[in-house]
């Protein structure tokens, strides 16, 4: 009974800014309209909060159960524990719900005989019988009625976004993108994946205890980047900080990078990204403890892939977003390359966060718009034309961030491709060590046929020799690309590989890591 009390407690305090909207468009069913309530403000998107609402309501009854210590398994939707649960949620928020109807009509009242009370205190002419208003009150009046119909000028045009399907979605189970209007596919490499519950907060746990979800938070208000500007930040991993048998001459230190995409992205969205081996290899324990596996399965099954690797990994931090830069990520890939966008961190009221569009790639096509959710990540693949949602959050301070993560089935047809993505400066881009690189990753975290492959029992890469610096004298001041040489040009000195004799080829990760 004290699970079911502690879930319940941390389902009504998320829930309460979400079910009203739910049970007053419910009620507007039942009265046979169609149209939204008057209470609602003229621009207000009944559809979008009901989406929302679709998307984060299982998720929440789960994650409270999960927090209230329910195991994973009485989690799922067809387990008595969590229908008597979710039932027990939903009765309590009804009960609260009423309650605040109740007095907000009690006030509604109130404020009623308040109006009656000064229509009497209005003068009257003793000639004619009629009243008229005193001086003061006609002054008021008529700031009303201007103040009205200030109120009454159109709002700008927005463009017109449709909707997706957002069924409910167990780990790992991927479901092609479709349009809710009659169920069409947006776009044969787009799909959205179900997460497993401990992913999310696996992976803010890491980057809070690290100390990049402070600088992603703090960094665009009180320092942020100028338009194709970078920055290298030094972290060591949560995994050996926090755990008191580590030596500190033991620990490890690794880079990140932050990069700040040209003026036509319309935005001032900064890219965080692993910069060197060590952090790439580093992240992938967190995917791994988030269990990340479950993902990799249901992609590669949904896609008929051969193999998985993750490529590369990093978040994307924004605060404001004047109109979305419609891209892709991959191109001419044979549908054997991806970009994992899950959300991490979404202001109140934020809106729909990303868009996609359908038709061929050339532009042009029908856009759709969605929430990331805590429950599924958006999945955008070869030739996905996807953007960032317009937003701004900067009256709140708030910052919108999101993970994405790099995954990819390399060919013999499709390595040139995949070298040459310049989103992350890890690995190197062109011809050279990077390529040679991500072929030493295929198969490395998921294949087809092949149990017991993944993240969690991950035996690294196969061999791959460390190649000399390109040019000559190469120094620390290199490694941050501030010189002419640049960091490519000095790929040893600046440690963006590990040596073999360190990295041991073979050996599960978790034991050459420690964990």
């Amino acid at each position: 009974m004290i699970r079911y009390i502690k879930a319940a407690t941390a389902a009504l305090f998320v829930v309460s800014g979400v079910v009203p909207i739910a049970v007053q468009a419910a009620d507007t069913k039942t009265k046979g309209s169609t149209s939204k309530p008057s209470a609602y403000p003229t621009d207000f998107q009944l559809n979008d909060a009901l989406n929302l609402y679709s998307i984060e309501s299982t998720a929440l009854l789960k994650r409270s159960m999960l927090s209230a210590g329910f195991s994973i398994d009485e989690t799922v939707e067809i387990n008595e524990s969590y229908l008597d649960f979710a039932s027990r949620a939903l009765a309590a928020e009804k009960k609260r719900i009423q309650q605040i109807r109740d007095a907000l009509r009690e006030k509604q009242l109130k404020e009623r005989h308040g109006t009656k009370v000064k229509e009497q205190e209005q003068t009257c002419s003793a000639e004619d019988g009629t009243c008229k208003e005193t001086e003061s009150a006609a002054a008021e009046s008529a700031s009303t009625s201007a103040k009205k119909q200030q109120k009454k000028k159109q709002p700008k045009k927005k463009e017109e976004f449709g909707h997706f399907l957002t069924p409910d979605l167990k780990p790992g189970q991927a479901s092609v993108l479709r349009w809710d209007s009659d169920g069409s596919i947006v776009q044969d490499y787009a799909a959205r994946v179900g997460l497993p519950p401990q992913l999310v907060p696996t992976l803010i746990e890491y980057i809070k205890d690290m100390g990049l979800y402070d600088i992603m938070t703090n960094m665009l208000y009180d320092d942020p980047l100028p338009p194709d500007g970078a920055e290298w930040f030094s972290f060591q991993s949560p995994y050996q900080t926090k755990d008191p048998a580590v030596d500190a001459s033991q620990i490890r230190n690794f880079t990140w990078n932050v990069e700040r995409p040209a003026k036509k992205w319309k935005s001032d969205m900064h890219w965080f990204n692993t910069a060197d081996e060590l952090s790439h290899e580093d992240a992938i324990r967190a995917l791994s403890k988030g269990g990340f596996d479950e993902v990799l399965k249901g992609i590669g099954e949904q896609f008929g892939l051969d193999t998985l690797h993750v490529d590369s990994f990093g978040f994307v931090s924004v605060t404001h977003c004047e109109r979305g830069f419609i891209h892709t990520d991959w191109e001419d890939v044979d549908g054997r390359a991806f970009n994992f966008l899950l959300g991490i961190y979404s202001p109140d009221d934020a809106g729909p966060e990303l868009i996609v569009e359908s038709g061929d790639g050339s532009g042009g096509g029908k856009k759709g718009e969605t929430y990331y959710g805590t429950n599924a990540g958006v999945l955008v693949g070869d030739g996905t034309r996807h953007g960032t949602r317009e937003c701004d959050h900067r009256a709140k301070k708030e910052v919108r961030i999101t993970c994405s993560i790099y995954l990819a089935d390399p060919t013999e047809e499709n390595l040139d491709i995949l070298a040459g993505d310049t989103t992350s400066v890890f690995p190197p881009t062109g011809d050279g060590p990077g390529k040679e690189w991500i072929w030493t990753q295929r198969g490395r975290h998921w294949k087809k046929d092949e149990e017991g492959s993944g993240l969690v029992t991950d035996k690294g890469r196969t061999k791959f020799v460390v190649v000399e610096d390109s040019e000559e004298g190469c120094t620390e001041e290199d490694c941050t690309n501030e010189t002419d040489r640049g960091r490519n040009g000095c790929l040893k000195t600046c440690k963006v590989f590990i040596e073999d004799g360190v990295y041991k080829p073979g050996m599960e990760r978790r034991e050459v890591l420690g964990y």
